[in-house]
């Protein structure tokens, strides 16, 4: 079962009880103690008032054996009249037969038997009295009690009305955020406009305006894949047709020499598609790359030396001096080799396809603010206003006959951007680019 606490109604309205009660158990406790402090003190002005007014009285010497009719105040609140030498002149019916204090003047408590008395003693020298009036402190405590039962009832009742508004308090403040839950779980999966919810509270306008962008950003990606999606099958067509047809060639030819040439383009196409499918697994697997913890510290070595490897057969194809800058060899990078291989060996393929024959592809780095790996070829270069264009899926550069897919710039920039580095491109001087990875 679940628990309420695990529901934000449940927490917002233990918050509020939590700190209704707090509130309300201050109060109530200043409260008790200040009435039962005020009603001590209004029951000993009492004591001195009713000790002074009999004082003042002139009262005979009395039969202290008569017997006194019982009264309502018997054993609650008592009165005796001592004479100086410590004789009993009077007293009220129901009082103690024993003095209820010491006989100094002021207050005192004191046991009597079973009960606990509160006294005031008055002493008139001139008359040669001394009178003691008591509070039973029981009675007291019964009255005291009596009070504050009285004010405390009416508070736990409002307690429990203020609990239960509370609860619909809550309960109506969050119907906005059940309205914008049932409004989400009623999408359907293939909607992704967005909420269109114009006057959500202040509170939820941050959640809405970010599910908002979410949806946007949901939508943008489902749109550049579906055109990913139409590239590629565009991309990977070309080839496969081209391949059926040199097949078709190759198996009508009665020519060797035509049959040869066939047999070569469909190598061609085999090796471009080839090409194709591997570039578009490495940039599904950067793009659903996920890292956890930092980046291992790699020697720039083993990366250039396999850069060297791979590519070094195109680079004598094209007839290119392929040219790594000695000092990248001692650097540590902090990115993993996979990551950096890829990315710095779709570069340096680029490099040797559209630099200029017999030029020189070269590797260098530049230590300021960071690591900065540059690839650098005395190509054509790539004219300001087609970097960007570049950039993206399946573009080539225009007045180009090199084959390709359009996807080495975009592989790298998806594997750099997710191990926190960048790429640049400027030109490079005299003529050619600079393919620039920042770590």
């Amino acid at each position: 079962m679940k628990s309420p606490l695990n529901s934000l109604h449940g927490r917002l309205f233990a918050l509020v009880a939590a700190v209704t009660m707090l509130v309300w158990a201050g109060a109530a406790t200043w409260t008790s103690l200040s009435t039962r402090a005020q009603v001590e003190q209004v029951l000993d002005r009492r004591l001195i008032e009713a000790a002074r007014m009999v004082a003042a009285l002139d009262v005979p010497v009395t039969d202290i054996d008569r017997p006194a009719p019982p009264t309502p105040y018997d054993r609650e609140l008592s009165c005796q009249i001592w004479s100086l030498r410590g004789e009993l002149v009077s007293h009220s019916a129901g009082s103690p037969a024993t003095p209820l204090a010491g006989g100094e003047a002021g207050f005192s408590e004191r046991w009597i038997g079973d009960e606990h008395w509160r006294v005031y003693t008055h002493v008139d020298a001139e008359r040669g009295i001394r009178v003691m009036v008591g509070d039973n402190l029981s009675v007291r405590d019964r009255l005291v009690s009596g009070m504050m039962l009285g004010l405390l009832l009416p508070a736990l009742v409002g307690l429990a009305a203020l609990a239960i508004l509370s609860w619909l308090s809550v309960s109506r403040g969050l119907r906005p955020l059940d309205r914008l839950a049932k409004s989400i779980e009623a999408r359907s999966p293939d909607l992704l406009t967005p909420l269109g919810i114009d006057k959500a509270p202040a509170e939820l306008a941050p959640v809405v305006r970010a599910m908002d962008g979410l949806l946007s950003r949901l939508a943008a990606a489902r749109r550049a894949e579906r055109d990913f999606v139409t590239n590629a099958a565009h991309e990977l067509l070309t080839p496969l047709a081209g391949l059926k047809t040199q097949a078709e060639v190759a198996r009508r030819a009665s020519d060797e020499t035509m049959r040869g040439h066939a047999l070569e383009r469909i190598v061609f196409s085999v090796d471009r598609t080839s090409c194709l499918v591997r570039q578009l697994l490495a940039l599904a697997r950067e793009e659903g790359r996920v890292r956890d913890g930092p980046p291992p510290r790699t020697p720039l070595r083993t990366v250039l030396d396999e850069i060297a490897q791979t590519y070094g057969p195109l680079a004598d194809a094209k007839g290119v001096r392929l040219d790594m800058e000695r000092s990248c060899r001692d650097l540590t990078v902090s990115i993993e080799a996979e990551v950096l291989a890829l990315a710095l060996g779709n570069l340096v393929e680029n490099a040797i396809l559209h630099g200029a024959a017999g030029g020189t592809v070269q590797v260098t780095c530049i230590e300021q603010a960071g690591l900065e790996i540059r690839v650098t070829d005395n190509g054509p270069g790539i004219p300001p206003d087609q970097r960007e264009r570049l950039r993206r899926r399946f573009e080539r550069g225009t007045g180009t006959d090199v084959p390709g897919s359009g996807l080495g710039l975009s592989i790298a920039e998806a594997a750099l951007a997710a191990a926190g580095g960048s790429l640049d491109l400027r030109s490079a001087e005299p003529h050619g680019l600079v393919a620039a990875i920042h770590i």
